[in-house]
């Protein structure tokens, strides 16, 4: 089964609506294109979360060294657009916040879904990438008349893509990535994922950090929050960790939303005070990171600084995070692993409930 969904009744309806949306476009398949040519305009869709956006970053290097003439557009999510604004490989970006990924509450407007489809369709795009395999991006692409689409038809829709990718769910996300490229042909020369950041943004940390006093030799960035309950570690265990960390010497900085509300002491709170790119830079110069498996924990390995991750079992991080000899996972081997879940159903949240302050202290002193 191709599908990535575990729910008979989602497996079922996304099957049938294939089987009848693959035999309405079967006359259409049969004339249209079997390659694209002429590439002069590339359109790639990546609208979740800023994890999945940084596992995206190496696609955007391997198109423009493959089509060095061709603009490239992508269409992300508004929170990642300060990761993408300094990116010297995208040419174009558009922002479109697509509720149906769902972490937080948004209404789809069907107004602003057709004026994205109509700005796709002046476009006039050659070629659209979909690496995420996401059902609605892909009629995005298909309804913006993109000439060619390519993608994986994992939640559906392979149908209206000209080229369907064999999907792999045991390979890295970043692999899974690039394998849209490699059925177009495209030389992979990068794989690595890589954060951008500006002079001003570095200047604004390195005036932060002025500011205040704190052993440069021994501090480290702190996020203690994941976009899912089922990722979370908890607020006491978290101040536990910082207590042990401050009697070891050690400096904190939080990091997080302003929203985030939880009061830690003896610590440099840094919440809601900078943008993505200002905390890649925080954390590139603090040089060490500990946090859950979520969007900082990805900006974190990205930069290869010494980071220790607390995972849950909701799937497997060593998949999701980029590949850094400098990180550590902090996880238990659970029999529900991955659960895929965003709340745990047990009545013991087993894998984040088992995992200890000693053993993320373990961790930290490996460094």
């Amino acid at each position: 089964m191709k599908y990535v969904f575990k729910n008979k009744l989602y497996l079922t309806t996304v099957f049938f609506i294939d089987l009848l949306g693959g035999i309405l476009a079967l006359p259409f398949k049969l004339f249209s294109r079997k390659k694209a040519v002429n590439v002069k305009r590339i359109l790639l869709v990546r609208l979740d979360h800023i994890g999945d956006f940084v596992t995206t970053t190496p696609l955007f290097k391997n198109i423009k060294s493959h089509f060095s003439k061709a603009h490239l557009t992508v269409i992300i999510n508004p929170a990642v657009f300060d990761l993408a604004k300094n990116n010297p490989y995208i040419d174009e970006i558009i922002t479109f916040k697509a509720s149906w990924f769902g972490r937080y509450a948004s209404n789809l407007s069907m107004a602003d879904f057709f004026k994205l489809i109509k700005r796709i369709r002046n476009g006039k795009f050659d070629i659209g990438i979909e690496p995420r395999g996401d059902f609605f991006s892909i009629i995005l692409m298909f309804l913006g008349g993109v000439e060619y689409r390519i993608g994986y038809g994992v939640t559906g829709g392979g149908f209206l893509l000209n080229q369907e990718i064999k999907y792999n769910k045991n390979i890295h996300a970043i692999e899974k990535n690039l394998d849209v490229l490699r059925a177009m042909k495209v030389p992979i020369k990068n794989n690595f994922p890589q954060i951008y950041f500006s002079g001003p943004d570095k200047d604004f940390v390195e005036t932060l950090l002025k500011n205040v006093k704190y052993n440069d030799k021994k501090a480290i960035v702190i996020h203690p929050y994941a976009g899912t309950q089922a990722k979370q570690w908890g607020e006491s265990k978290f101040k536990q960790l910082i207590k042990e960390l401050q009697a070891d010497n050690y400096d904190i900085f939080i990091i997080g939303a302003k929203e985030d509300e939880e009061s830690y002491d003896s610590v440099y709170d840094l919440r809601g005070k900078l943008n993505l790119p200002q905390l890649a830079c925080l954390i590139k110069r603090i040089g060490f990171f500990i946090g859950l498996d979520s969007g900082p924990a990805n900006i974190a390995a990205t930069l290869d600084v010494p980071a220790v991750i607390i995972c849950s079992g909701t799937n497997i991080a060593q998949n999701w995070i980029p590949n850094s000899s400098k990180v550590r996972f902090v996880l238990k081997e659970t029999e529900c692993k991955p659960c895929e879940l965003k709340v745990c159903l047990k009545q013991k949240h087993f894998c984040m409930g088992d995992i200890t302050v000693e053993e993320v202290m373990g961790e930290v002193s490996k460094f």
